[in-house]
C-alpha cells in the first residue's frame, strides 16, 4: 500500500474517532437544560426532554379538566329537592324560600324585580333585596351565593336566555355594589326559559317562570 492511500486511511479514521468523542460527549449530559434541538437527553430520572414535554401537558389537560368540572358541579340545584323554608327575616310577599341540606334558595317574582322586558331593578326591590342580602349574612356569612335568571317561553329563545342574563347580572351587581355582599362570593347562572317552575301554558304559569333565584351553597 503506497503512503498516500495510508495517509487517508490515518485521516479517516481521525474524523471517524472525533465523531464517536462528540456523539459520547452527548450521551453523557445527564440533566434536561443539557438540550439542544439536536440532541436526544436522558436525564437521571429516566425521561427523555420529550417524555417530560407530554407528561407536563398531560398533566396542565387533567387540571383543567377538573378545575372545568369543579366549576361546573360547584352550583346543581336544578335536580335539587328543595322544601319550603320560613325565615323570620325574610317576611316580605313575592320572595320564597326554599332549601336543603346543600343549598338554600331565596325566589324573587319578576314583578317585585322587573318591569316587563327590562332588567333594570325597580326602586321598590329595595326592600326585599335588603331582606335577603341580611338573612344571607346572618346565616350563611362567607359562602357562595348565585343569582339565576330564568323567562318564561313566549318569544325568541334567546332573546329570553339574554334576558335573564341581564337580569341576573342586574341583581348580583346591586347585591355587591349596594347591600355590600363580597363580589368573589356571587356569581350568575341564566337559564332562560329552561327550567320552568310552573307551565308555560297559562299566565300564572309564565309569571312564576319569570323570576329571579338566590341560592346559597350552605355546605
Amino acid at each position: 500500500m503506497n503512503k498516500p492511500t495510508l495517509a487517508l486511511l490515518a485521516a479517516a479514521a481521525l474524523t471517524f474517532a472525533s465523531s464517536c468523542s462528540d456523539l459520547k460527549k452527548s450521551d453523557d449530559k445527564t440533566t434536561l437544560g443539557d438540550a439542544t434541538p439536536d440532541t436526544a437527553v436522558v436525564a437521571r430520572t429516566g425521561e427523555t426532554a420529550g417524555d417530560v414535554a407530554a407528561n407536563a401537558a398531560n398533566s396542565v389537560e387533567n387540571a383543567a379538566d377538573k378545575a372545568g368540572a369543579a366549576v361546573s358541579n360547584a352550583f346543581d340545584i336544578t335536580k335539587a329537592k328543595l322544601a319550603d323554608v320560613k325565615f323570620p327575616e325574610v317576611n316580605l310577599p313575592g320572595v320564597t324560600i326554599r332549601g336543603n341540606d346543600d343549598y338554600e334558595v331565596y325566589g324573587v317574582d319578576e314583578k317585585v324585580l322587573f318591569d316587563t322586558d327590562k332588567a333594570t331593578i325597580k326602586p321598590g326591590a329595595a326592600e326585599a333585596l335588603k331582606q335577603i342580602t341580611a338573612s344571607i349574612t346572618q346565616r350563611f356569612a362567607g359562602k357562595d351565593v348565585r343569582v339565576l335568571g330564568f323567562a318564561d317561553s313566549r318569544g325568541d329563545k334567546s332573546y329570553n336566555r339574554a334576558l335573564s342574563k341581564e337580569r341576573a347580572e342586574a341583581v348580583k351587581n346591586y347585591l355587591v355594589t349596594t347591600n355590600k355582599l363580597p363580589a368573589d362570593r356571587v356569581s350568575t347562572e341564566a337559564f332562560g326559559e329552561e327550567q320552568p317552575a310552573a307551565s308555560n301554558a297559562t299566565a300564572a304559569g309564565r309569571q312564576e317562570n319569570r323570576r329571579v333565584e338566590i341560592a346559597v351553597k350552605v355546605k
